[in-house]
């Protein structure tokens, strides 16, 4: 995809982190900054079930759809679908299995050919997505 190193998928757990604010979002924010932001459908999904588990009042609600207003959604298509599948079985075959959510969002960042801005591990080490995570103390 051209100009792709411009684009950033960014994964829940960050998102999250911006979205709440303090120490650990400051990195994410530096490293994102004068970046295209794309979130995967997942993570729009993992965020309002948060939201809906956490009872969530209308202003928070709002603020969340707000703040997501910065990221642009990728919905499945047949490519997403392709690559998805490929990388689960990719990971099963090495016995590393992973697990749905986090190969559609790894499989959103592999297919836009752009690094994944993570805080979780379950990321690591795998083959052609470069990662963004904050230094770990």
């Amino acid at each position: 995809m051209e100009g792709s190193q411009d684009f950033v998928v960014v994964d829940t757990s960050v998102v999250s982190f911006i979205f709440k604010g303090g120490e650990r979002s400051l990195y994410y924010e530096a490293q994102l900054e004068k970046k295209r932001l794309f979130i995967s459908f997942q993570t729009l999904e993992e965020l309002r079930f948060g939201a809906f588990k956490g009872d969530w009042n209308a202003h928070r609600e709002n603020e969340l759809k707000r703040h997501l207003g910065g990221y642009e959604v990728v919905w499945p298509d047949q490519e997403l679908v392709e690559t998805c599948a490929r990388l689960r079985s990719a990971r099963e075959m090495i016995g590393r299995r992973l697990g749905t959510a986090d190969a559609w969002i790894a499989a959103t960042a592999i297919m836009l050919e752009c690094p994944l801005a993570t805080d979780d591990a379950d990321f690591v080490d795998i083959s052609d997505l470069q990662l963004i995570r904050a230094p770990r103390q």
